[in-house]
C-alpha cells in the first residue's frame, strides 16, 4: 500500500507537468505578444500596400517625397476603428482585424483590412487586402472564422465622392493568405440603412465632444427620427430625397427645463438636427451633416451597444 500510495503521488504529478508543458507555451507566446494592444498595433510593420513593409510610428507611416521639396509623399495611418478580435485560422487563438488608410497627397484615399496574428510571440501583420478608394466604413465584424465588412462604395457612373452603393465581403484566411472569400451588392444607401440602431451623439461639431454626464440620442423609424436631446425626448419627421440626401422637420419634445450643460447644448442639438440634410458613416458612427457653405459641419454618432 506504501509503495502504491508513492507511486500515485510521483506519477500523477508527473503527467500534469507534461500536460501543462505542452499547453503553457502557446498560451504565454499569445498573451505576451498582445496583437489587440493599440500601442502595438500602432508600432508594427504592414504588409501589402507597399512593394515593401511599412513600420509605423504611433499609427503613421510617412515616406519621402515624390519629388524634392515636394508636398506629395506615400502615407499610411492606421484608422480609429476598434479592433475585431477573431479566430480566423482555427488555432484557437484570436487573430486581430484592424483597418489602414494610405494616401499619396492626392484626392484619393484607400482603405485596407490588415490581419495581425501572434507568430513566435510576437504580433505580426500576417495579410493586408484593399477595400476601396474613398468608400465609407458602415461595419466590422468577426462571424464563422471571416472577417465581414460592410461599406458603401460607388456605383455605376457615381463620383468618388459620392457613393450610393451598399457592400458586404467577407474575408478569409487560407493556408496563412487573406482573401476576399464573397462579395455582396445589399442595394443603394438609404435612410432605412439607420434603422435598427440607437446612435449615440458623440460630437456635436468636428471638435466638441458633448459634455460629461449628457446623454443625446438618435432613433430612426419609418419617417421619423426620434431620441433624447439629453433632457427632453423629441420626434421630428424626416423626409428622404436623394440619398444620402434628407430633411428634418422641426421637432416635437417634452417641455422639462434643465440647468446647462444639458439644457443649453440641447438647444443647440435641435437646431443642428433641424439643420442636417445629407448622412453618410465614417467608420461606423453615424454622421450628420448640417449648415451650409463655410458654416458646414458635421454631428457624429456611435452606435449604442446593448447592455
Amino acid at each position: 500500500m506504501t509503495i502504491s500510495r508513492s507511486v500515485s503521488h510521483v506519477v500523477v504529478p508527473g503527467l500534469v507537468a507534461l500536460f501543462v508543458a505542452a499547453i503553457v507555451p502557446s498560451a504565454v507566446s499569445a498573451a505576451s505578444c498582445r496583437s489587440n494592444d493599440p500601442t502595438v498595433l500602432r508600432n508594427i510593420s504592414y504588409i501589402g500596400i507597399y512593394d515593401n513593409a511599412v513600420t509605423l510610428r504611433d499609427g503613421v507611416y510617412e515616406g519621402e517625397p515624390f519629388a524634392p521639396g515636394g508636398a506629395s509623399r506615400p502615407r499610411v495611418e492606421l484608422l480609429d476603428m476598434h479592433p475585431v478580435l477573431h479566430d480566423l485560422d482555427g488555432d484557437g487563438i484570436d487573430d486581430t482585424a484592424v483597418l489602414l488608410s494610405e494616401s499619396s497627397g492626392g484626392t484619393g484615399k484607400l482603405t485596407y483590412l490588415a490581419i495581425v496574428s501572434c507568430r513566435d510571440g510576437r504580433a505580426v501583420n500576417i495579410g493586408t487586402i484593399g477595400l476601396g478608394d474613398r468608400i465609407m466604413i458602415r461595419s466590422m465584424a468577426g462571424q464563422e472564422g471571416a472577417i465581414i465588412v460592410e461599406f458603401v462604395t460607388v456605383g455605376p457612373a457615381e463620383p468618388l465622392c459620392c457613393p450610393t452603393r451598399n457592400v458586404q465581403n467577407t474575408y478569409r484566411l487560407r493556408e496563412g493568405k487573406l482573401f476576399l472569400a464573397s462579395s455582396e451588392v445589399q442595394g443603394t444607401l438609404s435612410l432605412a440603412d439607420l434603422k435598427g440602431v440607437t446612435w449615440r451623439l458623440s460630437r456635436l461639431e468636428r471638435n466638441e465632444r458633448v459634455p460629461e454626464g449628457v446623454k443625446v440620442t438618435a432613433v430612426f423609424g419609418e419617417g421619423r427620427v426620434s431620441g433624447s436631446g439629453g433632457c427632453n425626448r423629441y420626434s421630428a419627421v424626416v423626409v428622404e430625397t436623394d440619398p444620402p440626401r434628407f430633411s428634418i422637420r422641426p421637432a416635437a419634445s417634452t417641455k422639462m427645463a434643465c440647468p446647462d450643460p444639458a439644457g443649453g447644448f440641447e438647444d443647440r442639438y435641435f437646431s443642428a438636427l433641424q439643420a442636417a440634410n445629407r448622412f453618410g458613416f465614417l467608420l461606423g458612427n453615424l454622421v450628420l451633416h448640417y449648415g451650409k457653405g463655410d458654416a458646414r459641419e458635421t454631428m457624429i454618432f456611435e452606435r449604442e451597444v446593448p447592455r
